[in-house]
């Protein structure tokens, strides 16, 4: 009986992320798997004080240096 709840469960886990991350997949799917690898890599370095390679981490999931829109 267990299983089947395990597998219930599983299966509306997957559904819901079909769901919320299509869209994001449909746009830039090299960027929604550096981000779907990157996150939780980022998170758990974070949270042992890594926080020089969270910000790495961060770099690479979005593949290029942000530009700054400021005029000095």
């Amino acid at each position: 009986m267990e299983y089947i709840i395990i597998g219930v469960l599983i299966t509306l886990f997957t559904i819901f992320l079909y769901w919320a991350y299509l869209p994001d997949y449909k746009r830039n799917p090299k960027e929604f798997w550096r981000t779907i690898i990157g996150m939780p890599i980022g998170m758990l370095l974070s949270g042992i004080g890594f926080r020089d390679l969270n910000y790495r981490i961060k770099k690479w999931a979005i593949g290029k240096e942000k530009e700054s829109n400021t005029k000095e």
